[in-house]
């Protein structure tokens, strides 16, 4: 995964530079007679009325016992939900300032027409900080964004010495959190870990066998891909003789994992309070039994240019092996990791939906709804699927006073969906409007931004 993971950079989509005006400033809507999901538990509060005002939703209460004031606009919520934007927490970020034509902002279209308030960046170009600054000054239209530095890797930190100042350097930088990509010696990891905690910046990435899934338990890692999981479950893991891939298809190495291992490791998870961003979706896709072919025909790829298209078609030319592997190996790898999520959210630890997207045909924005969907294959509900895109980014973050949940005082990033996403997960795609800091869109906004978008690719080469 690191190799394609590094390729990102080619996928670029191409740009005509370009500047739009800024989006206008947020105005007073109200949700008028709407069913309100607000995902702080499970529950549903039928016929509300929601208002926002200055970005924030300023009240929310029954319809006949909640006004909605002079001037201000109003959304026909009857047969309608409205529940918090999504998250992303696993993205990897396009270069460019936001403007439309060029690769950040249509990423930014992307995420908002598929109801995605929150990014959580976890590779990108040196233009992130500059247009987190911008979303946050409202200059462009976007979700919130939350960066972590460039990668911490075998290549980039040598030494101890440079594993201290890479984290100093980054926190000084502004980034929010640290990424690792492993490949260095367990002394380096301990010090990057150790470093990371006097400064306050959590730390986030894959776990490799050089420091192992234990410690990085111990240093309170949130870990990504389920990194290190089936190797602490084989056999023989103990004494060292654990497989370093994240793609485990070999039949050989899956006779080694022992299931009954399970509890003693999702207890060990919720002990140190890590929680997991599996990646279901994209580990499920490179193992699966779809062609190249096939994928690029998925309606969303007509939202990317032929250049990344061609860039997705050569990344999956390098996982030939995986998907070459027989089909009863497959099949046990994904449902091995179906079964530690399950088991992962049944024991108490906390989990959250990242895409891991752009790659692999996985479009930005429609790659979170296959996220969800994915928690739902592996035995969550829909509800709990829906609070790893909603409730926990927000915790996570440190930001559940103003975000994740639909609450009063609340930044005002919502979805308004056409029908019940608790009762089927495939509904939070049937996006009626998309608001996000109090910005409103409507179903007819977003598809003619889509169109756009679709028009502007198919041009392009």
């Amino acid at each position: 995964m690191s190799k394609p993971a590094a390729a990102l950079a080619a996928f670029a989509l191409l740009a005509v530079p370009a500047g739009p005006a800024a989006p206008p400033a947020p105005g007073a809507v109200a949700f008028v007679d709407v069913t309100v999901i607000p995902m702080d538990r499970e529950r549903r509060l039928e016929h509300q009325t929601v208002v926002v005002r200055d970005g924030r939703i300023a009240a929310i209460g029954p319809v006949r016992s909640t006004p909605v004031p002079d001037g201000t606009t109003r959304v026909d919520g009857r047969g309608k939900f409205l529940m918090p934007g999504l998250a992303d927490m696993h993205a990897h970020l396009m270069p460019g300032l936001g403007d439309d034509s060029t690769p950040a902002g249509q990423q930014m279209t992307l995420l908002l027409a598929n109801g995605v308030t929150t990014v959580r960046a976890l590779g990108g170009p040196k233009s992130g900080l500059a247009l987190r600054g911008r979303l946050r000054a409202g200059e462009i239209a976007g979700p919130s964004l939350w960066l972590a530095g460039p990668s911490l890797n075998g290549n980039s930190v040598k030494d101890l010495a440079s594993a201290r100042r890479l984290v100093e350097e980054q926190k000084a930088a502004g980034f929010d959190m640290l990424k690792t990509h492993g490949g260095f010696s367990a002394e380096i990891y301990d010090t990057i870990a150790a470093t990371a905690r006097r400064l306050g910046m959590p730390l986030t990435g894959h776990v490799t066998p050089e420091y192992g899934l234990s410690r990085a338990l111990a240093a309170g890692q949130q870990i990504e891909h389920l990194d290190g999981y089936l190797a602490a479950l084989m056999t023989g893991a103990d004494s060292g003789a654990a497989p370093g891939d994240q793609i485990i298809v070999d039949p050989a190495l899956l006779a080694r994992v022992r299931e009954d291992r399970i509890p003693a490791l999702v207890a060990a998870t919720k002990a140190a309070g890590v929680w997991s961003g599996p990646t279901l979706a994209l580990f499920s896709r490179i193992v699966g039994d779809s062609t190249a072919e096939q994928l690029a025909a998925k309606p969303e790829l007509r939202y990317v240019t032929p250049a990344m298209r061609t860039g997705m078609a050569n990344q999956w030319k390098q996982i030939a092996a995986e998907a070459g592997a027989p089909a009863e190996a497959r099949t046990r790898f994904v449902a091995l990791r179906n079964r530690l999520v399950k088991a992962l959210h049944a024991g108490g630890a906390k989990l959250l939906v990242g895409s891991d997207s752009p790659q692999f045909f996985m479009v930005a924005g429609f790659a979170v709804h296959d996220e969800i969907e994915a928690f739902v294959s592996a035995g969550l509900t829909p509800w709990q699927a829906l609070e790893a895109a909603t409730r926990n980014p927000a915790e996570w973050l440190g930001a559940l006073d103003s975000m994740g949940t639909v609450a009063r005082g609340k930044r005002a990033d919502l979805l308004l969906l056409d029908a019940d996403p608790t009762a089927d997960a495939r509904n939070a795609r049937r996006i009626g409007g998309v608001m996000v800091g109090g910005r409103w869109m409507d179903s007819a906004g977003i598809g003619a931004q889509l169109a756009a978008l679709a028009e502007r690719n198919a041009g392009t080469r």
